[in-house]
């Protein structure tokens, strides 16, 4: 099986496994499975940490905290995949909700649309879009 992580799965994963339904868990410790997230999802997730929300144990400072955040995906068989044309066309024929505009969520799904991978997050809104081609895995808490 394929599956794209959500940014809130990254962090679970790498950090608060607890966080991990039994099924999602099963998944993501499943080495058969191919694991991918989006350049957004590392970008937020760098964000994440510059503005304290994440926090990498025993890391000194935000850039060491990010570049072990990296090095993590690496080490768990994350495979990043980059934005490319097929997926801002995508985003474009995706519906705006209006209690769901945040454009990284819209591009992660969109990604996981046009790649035809199902994608895992705990975010409840994204299951709005299985009309539209994307094949969700809802991480209940």
């Amino acid at each position: 099986m394929r599956a794209y992580l959500d940014t809130n799965i990254l962090v679970y994963y790498m950090l608060r496994r607890d966080e991990l339904s039994a099924d999602v868990r099963t998944m993501v410790f499943d080495y058969g499975n191919v694991l991918y997230t989006s350049t957004v999802c590392v970008a937020e997730l760098v964000h994440l940490i510059q503005i304290g929300k994440v926090c990498m144990p025993g890391c000194k400072d935000i850039r060491e905290a990010a570049r072990v955040a990296l090095r993590n995906l690496e080490e768990l068989g994350i495979t990043v995949v980059q934005v490319v044309q097929k997926h801002i066309v995508a985003l474009a024929e995706l519906p705006l909700f209006d209690d769901h505009r945040d454009p990284n969520d819209r591009l992660i799904i969109a990604q996981a649309i046009a790649d035809r991978v199902p994608l895992i997050s705990s975010d409840r809104k994204f299951s709005r879009y299985g009309r539209y081609g994307l094949d969700f895995i809802f991480n209940e808490r």
